[in-house]
């Protein structure tokens, strides 16, 4: 038997517990997601046939369903696992979520289409937003495509921006503000989606005031990685939502991991200590304007920081109105060329590199040393293939085929080769070769002339 829940009726409730079960699912050419193979024959579920599993958190699972009537487009189902219905707090948390889900109306944030119960299981009907995930895109950009474009970065911080500005100004039913905290914006939960929209997923952690339940004391919700350092001190507001953007927007113009570190405790103490320098220092493209926007958005403190997401939202539109601005067709054109690159490391040629890289020299006797004053040994090739590599110079071996946009003035940046391509293109030169080898035969002629002239000088 199953019963639909008004959603418009229900109390709002705050979530008691961490879920990171993200609502989302992509074209096999764009992005790989852990999937449990579709059944045969579909599992009947209430109103809905349920297919592959798109993800599994502690709380619930999420899977690709349809109509059984045929009626509307395929939806991602969210299900409270059976052994938590049960239990009144995770009931009040799953039915905040499909409230917040419900009211969240926005071109940029993934929407929310009913609330029910079904064979004594809780469900949500989502949005399914086809497309990969910024984690996904930055990572093909690192292994494979090179640096996404300035212009694309900046409409994508535009986007989010949008959502952000949205959620936090979000009212309830009666027009009191919700004060609505996302409290896990990071790559993971920002899908590009197959029409080139940027999508804000996942609000099963939102924080609102408004609410009954709520969080527990000295727990963080959220990624570490992203968190404000202000939330790791207990204090929160809209602004570590911003905070978090700051880290997304650093690390899409440099290419790495601001905070990353081994355990926990580590990455608190970067969060809170780390100094952060401005992405020009890795990516000279980026303009001054960028610099100063991204920094204030990683200010530690939330007074010196951009107060809300409109106002960070219209700096980026003045940085993107310089650099020329790219709309949802050259995002999406962009993004699905970035994925036609083959990451380095999978040809034959990246694996004999790697090979290289992690060849070690045998130790030597002791016996066997040099005197102080002998010419040092010659270096192991894959030293000299690193030293190689840094001098290659990336710019002037872009693809053809990479989009452009021509609505940019001429310092509008096109998608470089990320440092990880160099070794590829370095090795299929041969003529680079033959100059490896000469180099070679002359430090090792200058290696035994020096050894020469030592053991005449020793006579």
């Amino acid at each position: 038997m199953r019963e639909t829940l008004p959603v418009a009726r229900m109390k709002l409730r705050a979530r008691a517990s961490s879920s990171h079960d993200a609502i989302r699912v992509s074209d096999a050419q764009i992005i790989e997601t852990r999937r449990v193979p579709a059944a045969k024959t579909p599992e009947r579920f209430g109103p809905y046939y349920l297919h592959e599993c798109l993800g599994e958190g502690g709380m619930a699972s999420v899977h690709r369903a349809t109509r059984i009537d045929g009626e509307g487009k395929p939806v991602a189902l969210k299900r409270l696992w059976q052994h938590l219905s049960d239990d009144k707090d995770f009931v009040e948390s799953f039915v905040q979520e499909a409230r917040l889900a419900r009211l969240l109306q926005h071109e940029n944030i993934a929407s929310a289409y009913e609330l029910g119960k079904a064979n004594g299981i809780y469900y949500i009907a989502m949005e399914l937003v086809a497309g990969p995930t910024l984690d996904a895109v930055m990572r093909q950009s690192r292994t494979a495509a090179g640096a996404i474009p300035l212009p694309i970065i900046v409409e994508i911080l535009i986007q989010l921006c949008d959502a952000l500005d949205h959620a936090h100004n979000l009212p309830d039913e009666l027009g009191r503000p919700l004060r609505l905290i996302h409290r896990d914006v990071s790559p993971a939960n920002i899908i590009i989606s197959n029409s080139g929209v940027v999508k804000l997923i996942d609000f099963g952690i939102a924080k609102a005031a408004r609410s009954r339940v709520q969080t527990q004391a000295g727990f963080i919700k959220g990624k570490l990685a992203y968190v404000a350092p202000e939330y790791t001190h207990g204090r929160l507001d809209h602004r570590a939502d911003l905070f978090a953007v700051g880290v997304v927007a650093h690390e899409m113009l440099t290419g790495h991991r601001l905070f990353f570190a081994e355990t926990e405790i580590d990455t608190i103490q970067k969060v809170r200590r780390l100094p952060i320098q401005p992405p020009s220092r890795v990516e000279k493209k980026v303009n001054r304007d960028l610099d100063d926007i991204v920094l204030t958005a990683l200010q530690r403190d939330p007074d010196l920081r951009w107060q809300n997401a409109a106002a960070m939202g219209r700096a980026l539109r003045g940085v993107a109105e310089e650099i020329g601005r790219v709309d949802a067709r050259e995002v999406l054109r962009w993004v699905g060329w970035a994925f036609t690159r083959e990451p380095w490391s999978e040809s034959g040629v990246g694996r004999l590199l790697q090979t290289l890289e992690h060849t070690r020299m045998k130790p030597v006797d002791a016996e066997a040393q040099p005197r102080r004053d002998a010419p040092a040994t010659l270096p192991a090739i894959p030293a000299l293939v690193r030293k190689a590599r840094l001098k290659e110079p990336a710019a002037k071996e872009a693809d053809e085929d990479a989009p452009t946009f021509d609505s940019a003035p001429p310092t509008t940046p096109t998608p470089r080769v990320d440092s990880t391509q160099l070794v590829p293109r370095l090795v299929s030169r041969p003529g680079v070769w033959v100059a490896f080898l000469l180099v070679v035969g002359l430090v090792a002629a200058l290696a035994v002339t020096g050894q020469l002239s030592a053991a005449l000088a020793a006579i």
